[in-house]
């Protein structure tokens, strides 16, 4: 069963990047698209960054409920101390370090599906152009230029990672418990 932040990823924040994605497509060449574009890989970094806030949220609360309400208030604010996803980019590290504070062991999770290796790297490149557009970066990432095909890769690769994560998390917290999480 899916959680509900997987739900939102998939009927909210999918649906709006894919509009940009339309206007970013739409048209020919003018002075807004290279900003449409600029625009769409830092909004499709910021949406897979809410995901996975949100997705790291509810996995606060599925423990959250186990405990008395006292107890759970100090879990709560244990678990949400100092979040890397809070404040900085969606990358691998910040995935690692916010998720195994459940104590999962998300990365040798995410290696254990070759998949993963591809998803993982255009994610680092997400991230760096997301830097780059953000700060206006004055030399490009190494690679292939921006065309409106590569963020298209890059989301689909998020959309993997998304439901990845998400299994993966469903799956710890159950057996952790031995109810659904959600």
């Amino acid at each position: 069963m899916p959680s509900h932040s997987l739900l939102r990823w998939q009927t909210d924040r999918v649906p709006r990047l894919s509009a940009l994605d339309a206007q970013v497509a739409s048209g020919p060449p003018s002075l807004l698209t290279d900003e449409n574009l600029r625009a769409f890989v830092a909004m499709l970094c910021a949406h897979f960054q809410g995901f996975c806030r949100d997705l790291y949220s509810e996995s606060v609360e599925s423990i959250v409920r186990t405990f008395p309400p006292g107890m759970g208030l100090v879990v709560r604010t244990q678990f949400m101390a100092q979040i890397g996803l809070g404040t900085g980019n969606p990358t691998l590290q910040t995935l690692v370090r916010d998720f195994d504070r459940f104590g999962v062991g998300v990365r040798a999770a995410l290696d254990a599906d070759p998949a993963n290796a591809v998803r993982l790297n255009h994610l680092a490149l997400l991230n760096q152009w997301r830097n780059f557009v953000v700060h206006h970066g004055v030399t490009a990432p190494p690679g292939p230029a921006l065309t409106p095909a590569l963020p298209q890769v890059w989301q689909v690769s998020c959309d993997g990672l998304a439901a990845e994560l998400d299994r993966i998390m469903y799956d710890y917290l159950q057996a952790l418990f031995g109810t659904p999480p959600w």
